[in-house]
C-alpha cells in the first residue's frame, strides 16, 4: 500500500504534481503515475520546453483522464479529453498534453515498466507550438 502524501513526485519546482506509484509500490510489470496539470501547463518535465513532444520506442500507454480536461496531440491529430475519458498510445506515437482550461486536470498513465525510462524516450522539438 501507499498513501498518497508518500508518493515521490518527479514535478521538482514545476506547477502541479507527478506523482509514481508503479515503482514505489514494488510493481514488477507496471508503471503507473498520476500527473496533475495546474490551468493554462503541458505536461512537461521541470524547466522542460512545453512545445516539445516525446515517443517511446516499445511502451504503449494508457492515459486516463481522472479530473479536469486535457488536450492531447497523437500525431497529428488533436482531442480534447474529460473525467473518465481513456487514450491507448500506440508505441514510437509522438504525444503532448496540455491543460488548456482554467481548472486544474488530473490523468493516470498506465504502462509495463521498464528499467531505464529515457533510453526508452525519444524528444520531438517543437511538436506542439503554441
Amino acid at each position: 500500500m501507499l498513501r498518497a502524501g508518500e508518493a515521490p513526485d518527479f514535478t521538482g519546482d514545476a506547477p502541479g504534481a507527478f506523482l509514481g506509484y508503479g515503482r514505489s509500490l514494488g510493481a514488477e510489470q507496471l508503471a503507473l503515475n498520476l500527473r496533475v496539470l495546474a490551468p493554462h501547463t503541458a505536461h512537461a518535465a521541470p524547466g522542460g520546453d512545453p512545445t516539445r513532444g516525446h515517443s517511446h520506442r516499445t511502451i504503449e500507454e494508457i492515459y486516463l483522464v481522472l479530473a479536469g480536461e486535457i488536450t492531447i496531440k497523437l500525431g497529428d491529430d488533436v482531442t480534447t479529453l474529460g473525467p473518465r475519458d481513456a487514450v491507448r498510445i500506440p508505441p514510437e506515437t509522438t504525444r503532448a498534453v496540455r491543460n488548456d482550461s482554467d481548472e486544474e486536470a488530473a490523468f493516470l498513465l498506465v504502462s509495463t515498466r521498464v528499467e531505464d525510462h529515457k533510453a526508452e524516450s525519444q524528444w520531438h522539438e517543437r511538436f506542439w507550438p503554441g
